[in-house]
């Protein structure tokens, strides 16, 4: 007989196991529950601390306040702390039991959405001109089954910062000088394939009125059936020129000759069919997504001038342009012209729209001219030829600031970085084949630009603008409602670009008859004969790139809007 039969029976086992293994089982669900409750509360504490901060940034001046407001208002027990010890103890009102209390530390700053700038870099405390706030929110967390076995509960901590949403309108151009209707219609006209017999007064006033771009897109938007689309769909949809001067001509407060002057630019060019895409001309990155008949507020004015020439250069198609003006420019006795305009910039053109760190830029260009001036000093009846080669390298403009002053949401400072494109200017003869090619450096040779049987005269001047620095230039709210232009000037600074040439020349002159004079003589000549007409040549390069929207050595800047929304989260 068995004396122990209960030893080899197996019945209960799992019973036995089971009862065994229960409290594992429920401690391991209890720290499991403790787990979740901490990523629960992580996520509370994340939420708290981004509305904190979107609460302080939309009253900074009062920042503490507002912080502790909040928390008080949602029913979150939390000691604020601010700049110079500035502290809000948790509402006493509050009765929220065992519940701990957090401790908020406000931070106010400058936000810079750089992308060249790191994510961590972005956020500056600063008491000066603050326009964001940073709020860092602690406190123990509540656990339940683990609290029985750590001396301590672990510390929670999550951070929140915020800033205004802010966008200013800005572009690069140029600004109004002398005008000359011959040389601005024989260029526009031919970049546009047509005649054009505009006055000065009508380029003046073209010159002198802005044209408000939402109205204008909605224009656009009628006449390509796009007014349920965005206004991406509207910039990248194409349109001729009759039509984009015609939607030009149906914004409100033009005056009857800038309507007179569109009106004779829109006859003149009403068999063109070339498309042409606005996105080349516009740049509205923070509202591209947004329907053209829900508008916005935003505030984003270009020159009509501008719009004219942009889209008279995309209308080209080649971008380059050869023209004769004969004897059409006062002071000069003929006058050949070969331009060449850079591939305009696709996501920088030269008005946009943006935040802080977008940029604008104006398109390289090139422009070789042979001016004839007649009666050398000394040589009555002998023509000067002179080759004149210019190369003004894109300018650029930076938005870099934009500094909410309260109040309003147009109040604010703007703050530009510009650097003028590097300018190269020269006399000499260059090889037209190379011109367009912006690959390639067109070189400057010395050219014969005196040619008889008296006497031969090569020549050859060569003077850069240069500028390695950038210029910071900052546009009041009265600057930016009166559409003020401000320029960034390059190092060194052309005040008359026929006259820094001039005092670069090197001849070589070939004297054939002596009885006629010494070299020293016809340098002297030469010099009196071209200082007379160094304005008249002045004035020609001036107008030619006023077309293209460029300038020697300096680059325009304008700010026609901005805007302080509400704010938002940025980290």
């Amino acid at each position: 007989m068995d004396r122990h039969p209960f030893l080899k029976d197996r019945a209960g086992n799992i019973g036995t196991l089971a009862a065994l293994s229960l409290p594992l089982m429920v401690f391991s669900l209890a720290l499991g529950v403790d787990f979740g409750y901490l990523t629960v509360q992580q996520r509370a504490l994340q939420a708290d601390a981004d509305l904190a901060a979107i609460a302080a940034a939309s009253n900074i001046m009062e920042a503490e306040k507002a912080t502790a407001a909040f928390f008080s208002l949602n029913r979150v027990p939390a000691n604020v702390t601010g700049r110079n010890g500035l502290s809000f103890p948790a509402d006493p009102s509050l009765d929220l039991g065992k519940t701990t209390v957090a401790e908020a530390t406000v931070e106010r700053g400058r936000y810079v959405a750089d992308p060249d700038l790191l994510p961590q870099d972005r956020f500056t405390p600063s008491t000066t001109d603050a326009d964001a706030a940073r709020v860092q929110l602690t406190r123990p967390a509540d656990l339940f089954v683990a609290s029985m076995f750590m001396p301590r509960s672990p510390v929670l901590s999550a951070t929140g910062a915020a800033s205004r949403t802010k966008t200013a309108a800005f572009s690069i151009g140029t600004r109004l000088a002398s005008l000359n209707d011959g040389i601005l219609n024989a260029l526009l006209g031919k970049l546009l394939g047509t005649n054009l017999s505009l006055k000065v007064m009508d380029y003046r006033a073209l010159v002198d009125t802005d044209i408000a771009v939402q109205p204008f897109l909605k224009a656009v938007a009628t006449k390509l059936n796009l007014t349920a689309g965005t206004y991406e769909d509207v910039l990248n949809a194409g349109i001729t020129m009759p039509e984009l001067l015609a939607s030009m001509r149906t914004v409100q407060g033009l005056s009857s000759t800038v309507n007179s002057a569109l009106r004779a630019l829109e006859q003149a060019t009403s068999k063109s069919k070339v498309k042409l895409p606005l996105s080349r001309i516009l740049n509205l990155d923070p509202k591209k997504g947004i329907a053209v008949a829900t508008g916005g507020d935003w505030d984003m004015s270009v020159n009509a001038m501008q719009i004219v020439s942009a889209g008279a250069a995309l209308a080209n198609g080649t971008n380059q342009v050869a023209l004769d003006l004969g004897a059409g420019v006062p002071g000069l006795a003929g006058v050949k012209v070969a331009l060449a305009i850079g591939e305009p910039p696709v996501e920088t053109p030269a008005h946009r729209l943006g935040a802080p760190g977008s940029a604008v830029r104006s398109a390289q260009t090139r422009l070789a001219v042979e001016v004839g001036v007649d009666g050398l000093a000394a040589l009555a009846g002998i023509r000067i030829k002179l080759p004149l080669y210019v190369e003004v390298a894109a300018s650029e403009a930076k938005l870099a600031d934009i500094r909410c002053l309260g109040g309003t949401t147009a109040n604010a400072n703007v703050t530009i970085d510009a650097v003028p494109g590097l300018a190269e200017i020269a006399i000499g003869a260059v090889d037209p084949s190379v011109l367009s090619n912006f690959s390639t450096e067109p070189r400057v040779k010395k050219a014969r630009i005196v040619d008889s049987g008296l006497v031969n005269i090569d020549a050859i001047a060569h003077v850069e603008a240069q500028n390695l620095t950038k210029s910071r230039i900052t546009f009041s709210p009265t600057e930016i409602a009166a559409r003020t232009t401000k320029t960034a000037s390059t190092r060194d600074a052309l005040t008359s670009i026929t006259k820094s040439l001039l005092e670069n020349l090197d001849l070589d002159i070939q004297v054939l008859f002596l009885t006629i004079g010494t070299p020293k003589v016809l340098t002297a000549a030469l010099a009196a004969t071209l200082g007379a007409v160094t304005p008249a040549i002045d004035d020609l390069l001036y107008n030619l790139l006023l077309v293209v929207g460029v300038r020697i050595g300096e680059a325009d800047i304008r700010v026609t809007g901005v805007r302080c929304q509400r704010p938002a989260l940025v980290q």
